[in-house]
């Protein structure tokens, strides 16, 4: 394991490197650690509102996956991408770190590796035991199913070179995607200012088309009725995503029976409305989201 200023790494085989960060460390020993697993193209600065937020009161843990952020990786390595595959590699890092009991928040593919890692035990060829308990989970923005091609708001293949303007103009569709248009005309300056953090992460697009065919080709269905009933699960979607449909977050419940979907209203630890797209926790404001996850995670 080697170490920067920003962030540590641990080495793992085929020369995969995993960036990390323990924020809110001070809290190590007193609260449960929440980890948050990135969706597709997502590095861990993407998390920072939320990350930043949560580190006040509890040790946050914030990675990237392979091939993407700071965790470079092989070429093989990068072939090798799968939900699995991911799932692996976050059991790995916590495997190391020793940690006995956890919380997991996986937004968008991240919310499939959750899942698979929580069913690594239950596999029917290569069952992986947990080091951990996993107590609580937040499915955010994600599904329990591969979706129709045209279900998809993220579907079409990145060429492996793209020139700096290709780069901008692709930054920018896709960021703007995981807002819905109302919040993109009355936030143009927060966005803008989001655009240009985007612009700083590495992003290959090689590891984006692996990230794709990943998230389009996961089987754990069949598994998720092994998931201890003893982990709360709270899921998290709102009706304007353009990536993931809402009718996907509304049917892992219909999956994993001890799922609840998110309460709507003014009180605390409630979302205030549904009407919010796929980067969730940049609509209203980011103590309402602290309290949506401290109140699950104090269950």
């Amino acid at each position: 394991m080697a170490s920067s200023q920003q962030h540590s790494i641990l080495h793992l085989p085929n020369g995969v490197n995993i960036a990390y960060e323990i924020l809110g460390s001070r809290f190590l020993g007193y609260r449960r650690p929440i980890v948050l697993v990135s969706g597709l193209s997502i590095v861990r600065k993407d998390w920072s509102l939320l990350s930043q937020c949560l580190a006040a009161s509890r040790p946050v843990l914030v990675y990237d996956h392979r091939g993407i952020g700071d965790s470079t990786c092989s070429p093989s390595a990068v072939e090798e991408i799968t939900i699995e595959s991911m799932a692996l590699d976050l059991l790995a890092l916590l495997t190391y770190l020793k940690w006995k009991e956890i919380v997991i928040c996986g937004w968008s593919m991240g919310g499939v590796v959750a899942q698979q890692l929580l069913v690594l035990p239950f596999h029917p060829h290569r069952p992986r035991p947990l080091p951990f308990r996993v107590t609580h989970v937040i499915l955010a923005g994600t599904r329990s199913l591969v979706l129709a091609q045209n279900q998809h708001g993220f579907q079409n293949r990145i060429p492996k070179v793209l020139t700096p303007e290709e780069k901008l103009t692709l930054v920018r569709t896709v960021l703007a995607k995981t807002f819905d248009p109302a919040w993109l005309a009355q936030n143009s300056e927060k966005f803008e200012s989001l655009f240009r953090g985007w612009l700083l992460g590495v992003r290959p697009p090689g590891t984006i088309n692996k990230q794709q065919q990943a998230a389009a080709s996961f089987d754990i269905q069949h598994l998720l009725a092994f998931i201890p009933r003893t982990t709360k699960i709270l899921v998290i979607h709102g009706e304007l995503d353009q990536i993931i449909p809402y009718s996907a977050g509304r049917d892992i419940p219909a999956h994993i029976t001890t799922a609840k979907f998110m309460s709507i209203g003014p009180a605390p630890g409630q979302v205030y409305t549904p009407t919010f797209g796929h980067f969730w926790f940049q609509y209203f404001n980011i103590d309402m989201w602290r309290e949506v996850l401290e109140r699950h995670m104090s269950l």
